[in-house]
């Protein structure tokens, strides 16, 4: 359908649809005013699907048979049919671009490559973080579990006189089981019922954040099958951390604990045993996460320190929506009338424009080579971004120059050999050790092979994220080309609403119906584009934390029940001459070693589980001596902190209370 025909249609996104429209089935068969055409909504595209989220509105596409077929401007979304493999549809491909390429000789050398949707919805980098902070709940509960474990196993032990007179008095040993397992589910459900409260306030902040290049996230909610598998979990948690304890309690001596006082009730050297492993297992558990978290705590660090060869203070950019219709020439118009007005603005030190905004945006690419090189005859074609700029677009954007000039007005005429300004990544690519000013290359080289000087070298930039390679980036004088939007760049002292204020102003009056938006700080794109890094940081971060805690209190919880278990025991050795020192050192020992055990593992654990964080880290080794010495005086000092307090109440035991009762 045609812009400005009768039967010309839209559909529209769900978010602009809820926003703009509220929601409301009234916008069907409402028109839409697009670049000065009209447009009927005829429907409502559902949320999910990348492509359905990456814009405000679609118009069908019109396929004209004069296209150039050198270039490549549309994204093909197939459905396979039931049965067929990817491998399959990439060899019928093949085979039809073979032979495009017999019947047109621009498509000679082309290909097909399928990629599954899941890698356009989730780049490789976020689904492995899902995975790692999926297996970091998953150790966070096996804590849980652990602690809870060696609570009951205490409490058992402290229950062992009750549980022996239940059993004299006819209640079998599968029934005392059922007791224990049935305490620890109602403490397993209690826990679960909790932490589905947390989960949704959770969910909200997370939502709330919007944060970048986390596919989907408006979609996850709590469901049917969220609370199955909580329900779930909370069984298996009930029977992991209950079961040890049910068994232990059901198996003793039966005379021998009813002559016993509950006072007198003591852990066998077997449960001592059990309850120090159980120690060592959380501190281990602990060890891995922390050492997790400290390693992309690190790496972090490191991101938001990088060379980006660009600067962002007191830096805003801006989209200008220039419509569609407009050709090269009145968009060049608009463009220059545009940089003129803002850049005499009082406090405006530069302002240039770009086709592509930095780090998050559109990512155009042409293949390239040297014209004087053998490089451009070899098989293997580089790849390289461009990029159309004005002047004032590098100290704009605080890029240096590093040799030759910088565009001037006579380089936006056109000319048959286009003046570049290239990065040093291809400067060192096609020329190493040379002067590339003044050399030749190809742009669009097997579609066109586009002659072009080199006037000047600019520093790298990281353009396709903080956490990728320098980009090699080949600049082009921007001569009108329509693509939109146009992002405006600006170096002043203006805040983003003033400066979105004047140029909507000076839109106006040069051409009235252009709309500005999009305007935000150069700082806060950085950060947005590190929005799953950022939230695998602070999630993982999280988890760790709440591990070491309830390692902690599985620490303290254990030693406070053996030191008060060896009341008599202690006031016995105080009455016999014993030191404070001497019932400090007691102490300390007896809730230290398995935490010295439990680190040793973790340390081992940690080795063999951090590759799995390599691909998530930047810059940062996954064995990283600092973050392993930070982690374990960590453990270490909080552990001791653990066994302070029981520690002081067995300094506190009166001998001859503890004579008395012995």
């Amino acid at each position: 359908d045609q812009p400005g025909h009768n039967n010309a249609v839209v559909l529209l996104s769900a978010k602009f649809w809820r926003t703009r429209f509220q929601s409301s089935s009234a916008a069907l068969g409402k028109m839409l005013r697009l670049d000065g055409s009209s447009y009927v909504v005829i429907g409502v595209l559902p949320e999910g699907e990348p492509w359905l989220n990456a814009a405000d509105v679609f118009l069908p596409l019109v396929y004209d048979a004069k296209s150039d077929r050198r270039g490549f401007e549309a994204a093909v979304v197939g459905r396979l049919n039931p049965g067929t493999t990817l491998a399959a549809a990439q060899a019928e491909l093949s085979r039809i671009a073979r032979g495009l390429s017999q019947t047109w000789r621009e498509d000679t050398g082309m290909g097909i490559l399928v990629s599954p949707s899941a890698a356009w919805g989730a780049r490789p980098a976020v689904r492995r973080g899902l995975w790692v902070l999926l297996g970091a709940v998953a150790l966070l509960l096996l804590i849980a579990c652990v602690n809870i474990a060696n609570l009951l196993l205490a409490k058992a032990t402290a229950r062992s006189r009750e549980l022996r007179i239940r059993e004299a008095l006819g209640a079998s040993r599968s029934r005392i089981v059922r007791l224990v397992l049935v305490e620890s589910l109602l403490l397993a459900l209690g826990g679960t019922a909790f932490g589905l409260l947390l989960a949704g306030w959770g969910l909200t902040l997370i939502r709330a954040a919007e944060i970048a290049r986390v596919p989907r996230l408006s979609e996850v909610h709590l469901n049917g099958w969220v609370l199955a598998v909580a329900l779930l979990l909370a069984v298996a948690s009930a029977v992991c951390s209950g079961l040890v304890p049910a068994v232990q309690s059901s198996s003793g001596n039966i005379s021998a604990a009813l002559r016993e006082d509950d006072r007198a009730q003591t852990a066998s050297r077997g449960q001592s045993r059990l309850r120090a492993a159980l120690v060592i297992a959380e501190v281990a558990l602990a060890m891995i996460l922390l050492v997790g978290a400290g390693l992309l705590t690190r790496s972090f660090g490191k991101l938001l320190t990088v060379e980006r060869g660009f600067s962002t203070s007191k830096r805003v950019i801006a989209a200008i929506n220039l419509p569609a219709t407009y050709n090269d020439a009145r968009a060049a118009h608009v463009t220059r009338g545009l940089l003129e007005r803002v850049r005499a603005l009082r406090g405006v030190r530069a302002a240039g424009v770009v086709n592509s905004k930095p780090i998050v945006g559109w990512d155009p690419g042409m293949e390239f080579g040297a014209s004087d090189s053998a490089l451009s005859l070899s098989s293997a074609v580089p790849w390289a971004s461009w990029r159309f700029v004005s002047t004032g677009y590098f100290p704009a954007m605080g890029i240096s120059l590093l040799k030759g000039r910088d565009f001037s007005d006579d380089d936006f005429r056109y000319r048959e050999v286009r003046h570049v300004i290239i990065s040093t990544a291809i400067a060192e690519m096609l020329w190493p050790g040379q002067d590339p000013i003044g050399h030749h290359m190809f742009l669009w080289k097997g579609q066109g092979n586009k002659l072009a000087e080199v006037i000047g070298v600019v520093a790298n930039t990281r353009d396709h994220g903080l956490d990728a390679d320098p980009t090699r980036i080949v600049y082009i004088p921007f001569m009108g080309q329509t693509s939109s939007p146009v992002q405006l760049i600006v170096h002043s002292s203006y805040s983003p609403s003033r400066l979105a204020s004047a140029l909507r102003a000076i839109l106006a009056s040069i051409e009235p119906g252009v709309p500005v938006s999009e305007v935000e700080t150069l700082d806060d794109l950085v950060t947005h584009s590190l929005g799953s890094q950022q939230l695998n940081t602070v999630l993982l971060s999280t988890f760790a934390l709440l591990a070491l805690l309830l390692t902690l209190s599985g620490i303290y919880a254990v030693l406070s029940y053996a030191v008060a278990r060896r009341t008599q025991e202690i006031g016995i050795r105080v009455a016999l001459g014993a030191s404070h020192r001497g019932i400090l050192a007691l102490v300390f020992r007896q809730g230290m070693r398995p935490v010295f055990a439990g680190i040793a593992v973790g340390i081992a654990g940690s080795l063999g589980l951090t590759h799995l964080l390599s691909s998530l880290l930047f810059q940062i080794n996954p064995v990283d001596l600092p973050s392993y010495f930070c982690v374990t005086l960590l453990i270490v000092v909080a552990a001791l902190l653990a066994c302070l307090l029981p520690a002081r109440r067995a300094l506190r035991v009166d001998p001859l209370i503890a004579l008395r009762n012995e």
